[in-house]
């Protein structure tokens, strides 16, 4: 099975680049393949924070809808938002 490649072409810091490359060498690794390893690190990482924060979400909504059908906290009425009157008149502090 061949895999489609894109060849990819971006700046880094020369500096940089030479350290890279001498330390690809002293691992006898081609500077591809340590990018590709980095790149699939990263997808790996990030889309599992992302898949993590998803399950959050839903664990999260989860919890608010079973509360609700539940009664638990009366206070929650029927979950939408209320307005709050800013306008009440407000008692002056004693001084």
């Amino acid at each position: 099975m061949t895999i489609e490649k894109t060849l990819i072409n971006f700046n880094v810091p020369t500096a940089m680049l030479k350290t890279f490359d001498r330390l690809c060498r002293l691992h006898g690794k081609s500077r591809s393949l340590v990018l590709n390893d980095l790149l699939y690190d990263y997808v790996l990482k990030v889309g599992q924070q992302a898949f993590s924060r998803i399950d959050q979400v839903r664990r999260i909504d989860e919890n608010l809808k079973n509360a609700l059908l539940q009664n638990v906290g009366d206070d929650l009425g029927d979950g939408s938002p209320k307005a709050v009157d800013r306008r009440a008149k407000r008692t002056p502090l004693a001084g």
